[in-house]
């Protein structure tokens, strides 16, 4: 009985002390991994807000940094990488140790870089190719400029690893020579602390993780209860943990612009976030309900339907809605084996995405259409000159259309050109403050001889002469230049332009009007699209190519301004261009 007694304490302890070492250790291991990636976030985050002086002097970024955090307690390794993976800044004395060939070595395909890359944020742990020492990796990608990396040696996680296991392991040592000694005398004394343990264990089990056990006297008992309400205390900071994380992967899917809903087996909502009410129009749409009620849930239900019947994910499409809404549906079962678990779904709206489809269709049609026309009259002008001897009149005739349709074809061109360069530049890189007035008076005297052609009167009215925006002046002369000759080819014989400046708080308003045609109200909302003609055969009269107002709208676009039209058909247009002023002048 002794012996016996003696073997099931000696195997209780052993398995006790075994399951709370197994437990316990990688717990332990995963909050200083924790408290590693938050003092290396927090390093990263402040030395983030020095991004230029990291740029200009990385090297000595790194060092000064270093030192600092290590005159704090904090000893880390900070490294600088360029975008193409060299290294342009190592911190402190690692910085001497390292091998110059490691450093030259391409560090893109280190994992904490590779993560960084694709994600903003990476982390690793390794053993340092240059240093032989165990490193906690964490680092950022600055787009376009540079990766910034800290790293943290892995001797204290180490040692406090290593001094847990020889605890542990006396503890074990300890607990099986008390029990060996006292098994027989303290059976029943023992057995009351077991029983204990067992109902707390139970109650733990069921949810109450706020149950500990006393520590009692006997040492291998004692020592199995502290193992157990160490566990009990990181399985509870580990299921907090769990549900926070919850909450937050609730709050992801909330933020989402797309709409995602979960269902169960038998089809009642598990998961739907407020995306997915927008773009159903099922705002009463809650957990626990069933996807009925429109056209566009029995939609979505059809999809999910058949995502669960054959077990893989379903792709479809669906418009709903006035105006209409189109969306794509991506449905995928739960469990790929089991349909009873329920399905997913997530839908898009690709409305804005189809528009601009569209819209390119339509851009490479008219494109197309512009261009082929100068070039079918320049061929069949071509031919007839070929087809027989022509008089001299005639062919000084066939010569003019000629040169004119190719000077078409070639205004055509340069539009395309400059609108492109427009569209594509995020900035002006040739931006400087410009004089508002005097690039009003330039491209006044610029255009008056093509006025005087047409007995067009053009008035500037700009007495403010302090107005200066930060712009290109060879851009503001091609903005104001498309308004103004707009404006002549669209007046009326005797007409008269009017171009007045003034400042409207922050901003230089310039309105460019005229007393010509007018525009049809039916026309202002598409007037700044490119090749559209308000009157298409008195466009061509007049040689438009149909894209002066699409370069203004993306001009103004690119300094941060805006541009308005009002227009009374047979009175005139008047075109209004807000700028935001230079604040340093």
């Amino acid at each position: 009985m002794r012996k016996r007694l003696l073997l099931v304490n000696l195997g209780v302890v052993l398995l006790g002390l075994a399951a709370a070492f197994l437990l316990a250790m990688p717990l332990v291991q995963n909050l200083y991994e924790e408290e590693f990636s938050r003092r290396l976030d927090t390093a990263l985050a402040f030395m983030l807000n020095e991004t230029d002086r990291i740029a200009a002097d990385p090297q000595g970024f790194a060092r000064e940094e270093s030192a600092l955090l290590e005159k704090s307690g904090q000893k880390m390794r900070i490294t600088v990488i360029d975008p193409e993976g060299r290294v342009i800044g190592e911190s402190g004395s690692q910085a001497d140790k390292e091998d110059a060939g490691l450093i030259a070595k391409n560090h893109l395909s280190r994992p904490e870089i590779y993560e960084a890359k694709l994600h903003g944020r990476g982390y690793d742990i390794r053993v340092s190719d240059s240093l032989g020492d165990s490193y906690y990796y964490a680092a950022v990608y600055v787009e376009g400029r540079f990766y910034l990396r800290a790293a943290l040696p892995m001797t204290e996680l180490n040692r406090v690893m290593n001094s847990m296991q020889l605890c542990m392991l006396c503890g074990v040592l300890l607990g099986c020579t008390v029990a060996g000694l006292f098994a027989v005398v303290s059976a029943r004394r023992i057995s009351r602390p077991l029983l204990k343990l067992t109902e707390a264990t139970r109650r733990i089990s069921q949810g109450d993780f706020a149950s500990r056990v006393q520590v009692s006297e006997d040492s291998e008992i004692g020592d199995l209860a502290k193992a157990f309400n160490r566990m009990a205390d990181a399985t509870s900071g580990a299921f907090h943990e769990l549900h926070r994380k919850h909450r937050q992967l609730e709050g992801v899917l909330q933020g989402l612009d797309d709409g995602v809903l979960a269902v169960d087996g038998a089809g009642r909502v598990l998961f739907v976030n407020g995306r997915a009410r927008e773009l159903l129009d099922a705002g009463s749409l809650r957990e626990e309900d069933f996807l009925t009620g429109s056209l566009a849930l029995n939609k979505l239900q059809e999809s999910i339907g058949e995502a669960k019947e054959h077990l893989h994910a379903v792709r479809g499409e669906m418009k709903t809605g006035v105006p209409e809404r189109i969306m794509t549906v991506y449905a995928a079962p739960l469990n790929k084996g089991r349909a009873s678990e329920g399905a997913l779904a997530v839908i898009t709206d690709v409305t804005e995405m189809r528009r601009l489809q569209q819209l390119r269709s339509e851009f490479v049609a008219n494109v197309t259409h512009e261009l082929k026309t100068p070039l079918t009259s320049i061929r069949g002008f071509i031919e007839l000159l070929k087809s027989g001897d022509r008089d001299k009149e005639t062919r000084l005739y066939f010569y003019d259309v000629l040169d004119i349709e190719a000077e078409r074809l070639h205004h055509l061109i340069d539009d395309m050109l400059v609108l492109s360069q427009i569209e594509n530049a995020r900035e002006d890189a040739s931006a400087v403050p410009c004089n508002l007035k005097k690039e009003l008076q330039a491209t006044v005297e610029r255009m008056r001889p093509l006025a005087q052609k047409q007995n067009i009167v053009i008035e500037l009215s700009a007495g403010e002469d302090g107005l200066w925006v930060l712009s290109s002046s060879s851009r503001l002369q091609q903005l104001f230049g498309n308004l103004v000759e707009n404006a002549i080819k669209y007046n009326k014989p005797e007409g008269k332009i009017s171009i007045t400046l003034r400042r409207q708080r922050q901003t230089a308003v310039v309105r460019v009007s005229d007393t010509g045609i007018g525009i049809p109200p039916e026309h202002l909302g598409r007037l700044f699209e490119r090749f559209y003609r308000v009157d298409t055969s008195r466009s061509r009269e007049i040689g438009g190519t149909g894209l002066g107002l699409s370069i203004v709208k993306h001009l103004v676009g690119l300094y941060n301004g805006d541009v308005s039209v009002e227009s009374v058909p047979g009175e005139g247009s008047a075109f209004t261009v807000r700028l935001p002023l230079n604040p340093e002048e």
